[in-house]
This record gives C-alpha cells, structure tokens and sequence, in this order.
C-alpha cells in the first residue's frame, strides 16, 4: 500500500488531478500543495506496472521532444552509490537532516530490501545487515539503486530523483534524461520515440555509449546493478537479429578509431558509413545516431583534406561528396527534435571543433 507523502500513513487516496501523489487527509494534500503543484499537470500518472511496481504511464500521447519532467535531487552527494556504502555515516548525516515528508518521500521508493546481491555489497563495505532495519539504512539501499550520474563527462557525482526514479527499465526506451544547461544537477525527460495515451514511460539505465551490449550481456548487467532479469520488450522475444545488429555495430565502432590511428581515412569513412546504416535499421538504438552521424561527417573532413596528398578511391569520393552535409543536417535536426541538453551540447562542441576543420559551423541555439 502507498503512503501518504506528507505523514507517512498508509492510504489508498490520490491527488484527484494527476493521480501522482497519496495523501492520507485534506490537510496533508493542501500542506504539501505548494511542493506538488510544480508537477501536478505533468503528461503522466503513477500506477502500477505489472510484474515492477509502480510506473509512470502517459496521459495523453506524447511526441519526439516532449517534456515529461524537469526535476530536482531530494539528494546529493559528491560521489555515486558505491562510494557511500563505504561511507555510509556521509549518507545518514544528509538523510538525518531531511524533514520528514521528504524522508517519506525515499522511503516509499522501491530498493530497500536486502536482497542477495545488496547483501554480498553489505559484507564487503561494511553495512551491517544486522541493523537492516534502521531507517537510514534502507534509505541508502534505495539511494544505491535509484541514484543516477549527475553528469559523468564531469565527475562521480549522483543525485535521488523521487519521480524519475518511478521510470521503468527498457532497453528500448522511449524517453531519456538530461541534465539542465544552468543547472546540472536538475535533470529532465524527454521523449525520443512518440508514445500513445496509456503506455507505459520507459528509460534505458544502462547509460555507457560506447557499447552495444547483446541481450545476456545486458540482462548481467541489470541483475548486478538493479537486482532484476529484464523482461522489457525487446529482451522477451527472439533477440537474435538484434544481437547480430548490435555485434556488427560494435565492430564497426571499434575499428573506426583502429583505421583513424593508421592514417587509413578511406576505410574509417567506410567504416563510419555502415555503422550509420546498421544504426538507422535497429529501432532501440536511434539516441545513438546524431553522433554516429557527426562522426561520419569528421571521417568525410578527413577523406577531403587527405585526397590532396594520397589516392583516394573515386567511387568512394563520389558516393559520399555529396551527402556530407546531409549527414551533419541529420544530427542536427534529431538533437533539435529530442531537445535534450546533453545532446545539444555534445552537437556543438563537436560541430565547434569540425569547424576549425573546414566543416560547417551550424549550431543548436
């Protein structure tokens, strides 16, 4: 059963708008008006998603580049979930601090339970499961499932969200989240594939860019780090296809900068180029393909400058001259689309140094 957000009494009562917070009485739902307002008339509610808890489903259907939720941490600290069960008295001197509608809050949230794998992390750093039972404890379990990297180009920061932490798994998301230009430790979803009245919001929490991992490489990974076996749409059915996909991705991915440190720019652009293609034709993984897309376009630079000193193939010269603007358009107009910070600025600083190369200096205002 739910609890209220204020008090912490058990109810089966929800805001009658949004459907997004539980209030025990009247007087709990208008104290807690002033922090609830700011979410109330966001495109979803909570309820609960078969076979995972509680999820965040659309209230009317949303498009590419949509805001679901822009959201600040109930927690912060400098450093990830890890590091603090090393030093969990961190952890409890912050939690200790907190009011208690916002302990509520954390509490209420899947991942305190001290299940086997938690266990085994328990054991070698230290939290002692056999006061399993205090309040902060179970607040650093959730805390250590639930926390996301605040932005990890910068640092190991992590940060609880009370309401984006509702989002379900999926490795093929529909929506993904970002940090804030001005403020990075705010985070927003937003849409990457169109999403119909009633389905359920889905991120991917395997966030590393650099790997198309196959189905058993992921659902290991989820069971380590969150403690279940994925059954997400794409990991139900016969993953086989998709694997091939993603292995030939990898390949490619890591054979680019192989040719790039031989002076090899023709079979980098080659390279490059299939990987654009074998990306447009795998669903789950188009948030990947405005940066496949600009490094083509860099490999494109590259074939250009080098034509001037080396033999280049001519039919390669000509099958790509043309396009190598179409390429940079693409990344552009999908980061545009998707509105996503992290995007938009990974676009430019790219585009920013291509430009010194004699490419476009096209950027996302």
């Amino acid at each position: 059963m739910a609890v209220c957000t204020v008090c912490g009494n058990p109810t089966t009562k929800q805001c009658g708008k949004c459907s997004n917070a539980w209030y025990c009485r009247t007087v709990c739902q208008r104290s807690d008006w002033k922090n609830h307002k700011k979410v109330c008339n966001y495109p979803f509610e909570i309820k609960e998603s078969e076979g995972k808890g509680l999820g965040l489903f659309a209230t009317r259907n949303l498009h590419v580049g949509d805001l679901v939720v822009r959201e600040d941490p109930i927690l912060y600290f400098k450093c990830g979930g890890q590091a603090l069960l090393k030093s969990s008295q961190l952890f409890k001197e912050a939690y200790e601090k907190l009011e208690r509608s916002k302990k509520n809050k954390i509490t209420a949230l899947a991942g305190g339970d001290l299940d086997a794998t938690l266990s085994n992390l328990a054991m070698n750093f230290c939290l002692d499961s056999s006061s399993e039972n205090e309040e902060w404890r179970q607040a650093l379990r959730i805390y250590y499932r639930n926390s996301i990297a605040v932005d990890k180009a910068v640092d190991e920061s992590s940060a609880l969200y009370i309401t984006i932490s509702r989002i379900n798994h999926s490795c093929s998301p529909n929506v993904q989240w970002s940090y804030m230009e001005d403020k990075r430790t705010r985070k927003e979803v937003r849409v990457i594939r169109n999403i119909r009245k009633g389905e359920e919001l889905l991120a991917d929490y395997i966030t590393d860019r650099e790997s198309f991992l196959l189905a058993s490489q992921r659902k290991e990974i989820l069971k380590i780090g969150w403690n279940f076996d994925c059954c997400c749409s794409l990991c139900s059915i016969d993953h086989v296809e998709n694997d091939a996909l993603r292995q030939g991705i990898q390949i490619l991915h890591d054979v680019i900068p192989f040719f790039g440190r031989r002076q090899d720019v023709e079979g980098a652009a080659n390279a490059a180029l299939q990987k654009c293609k074998l990306l447009e034709k795998c669903e789950d993984l188009k948030s990947d393909l405005p940066m496949a897309y600009l490094e083509l376009y860099e490999t494109l630079i590259m074939l250009d400058m080098h034509k001037r000193f080396f033999k280049i193939d001519d039919a390669l010269i000509e099958r790509v001259a043309d396009s190598r603007e179409e390429y940079r358009e693409k990344a552009y107009e999908q980061c545009k689309k998707e509105k996503l910070v992290s995007e938009k600025l990974m676009y430019n600083t790219k585009i920013t140094r291509l430009a010194r190369m004699g490419g476009s200096n096209k950027l996302i205002l």
